[in-house]
Order: structure tokens, then C-alpha cells, then sequence
């Protein structure tokens, strides 16, 4: 069996783990804290690792991690993901475009397929329809589909039924 020697003070970790886990904190960094925090009190990789449907190696590079780097890195970060391929400054642009009527700009309505088109022949960025369709919701646009009979509501029950014999 192999005994981890210890970067810092092993009894100084398990009052730390102790510490945080009183604290209302993200689940997953808590997880990994009490995952640690058995380890530290005595479990092994390969006995803890049967019961909480982890690797041996994850949950001994989480010691490893809070032994190093400290409690704080066994946090999740935050992914920063791809980075969008338009500026503030053509959001801005678009956002103006398209609060105008769209046969402005040869279009019938602004749906993905148009916007899309639009950005592709205004900035030479290709963009799908769907990132188009983020791309509204983002600048504070929303779909608003037809009403395809009149409503529910309405009191005008002859007009409701005469709408679905049509």
C-alpha cells in the first residue's frame, strides 16, 4: 500500500475540509471535499473508489490537488467557451437592422435563415441558423409565431367555429 507524503500539514487539511463543508457551497467542490476528506481519515483510492463510482486516479489527483494547490482549486471553473465571431460593435449594428422593417433589406421577415444571410452579405461571417436564432434571443428579440385561430377567449364563439370549418 502506498502512503502519500504530504506537501502541507495533513491534520491542517481535514480542518479546512471541516470548515468548508459547514458552508452552503457549490455540490460538486463539496463532493470532491469529502472525497478527500476520506482519504485523508484513512480510506484508499481503490476501497473508495467501489463505492462512489469514481477512479482510483480521479480521486487521487483530488488529493493531490488539495494537497498542492490548495482546497479552493478543487473548485469547477467556469469555461469561458468559444469566443463569437462578431463584435460588440456589429451586435450593436445588427440589433439596429433588424428592430427595422426587413424588406429593408430584401427580406420578408427576420427569421435564423435571414439574419443569417444578412450577416454573411453585410460582414463575410457565415453563421448557422440556429446561432442566428441565439443570436436574436441574445439581443433581446423573441419569436412571436401567428395565432392560427382565434382565441380561446374570445367570446366570439360563432367567428372560433366558422374559423375551423376553413
Amino acid at each position: 500500500m502506498n502512503i502519500r507524503k504530504f506537501v502541507s500539514n495533513k491534520e491542517d487539511l481535514k480542518s479546512k475540509i471541516s470548515s468548508v463543508l459547514t458552508t452552503k457551497d457549490e455540490d460538486k467542490f463539496i463532493y470532491r471535499l469529502t472525497m478527500v476528506n476520506l482519504m485523508l481519515n484513512g480510506m484508499t483510492a481503490s476501497q473508495l473508489s467501489k463505492s462512489c463510482k469514481e477512479t482510483e486516479r480521479t480521486l487521487s489527483s483530488w488529493v493531490f490537488i488539495a494537497d498542492t494547490k490548495g482546497l479552493e482549486a478543487l473548485r469547477t471553473q467556469k469555461q469561458p467557451g468559444k469566443p463569437s465571431r462578431l463584435s460588440i460593435k456589429q451586435k450593436e449594428e445588427i440589433k439596429d437592422v433588424i428592430s427595422k422593417d426587413p424588406s429593408f433589406c430584401g427580406f420578408n421577415v427576420w427569421d435564423g435563415k435571414s439574419l443569417s444571410a444578412y450577416i454573411y452579405s453585410k460582414y463575410g461571417i457565415s453563421l448557422g441558423v440556429r446561432q442566428c436564432q441565439r443570436l436574436f434571443h441574445e439581443l433581446g428579440f423573441s419569436l412571436i409565431g401567428p395565432q392560427t385561430f382565434p382565441s380561446k377567449d374570445n367570446e366570439n364563439i360563432e367567428e372560433r367555429e366558422e374559423f375551423k370549418k376553413n
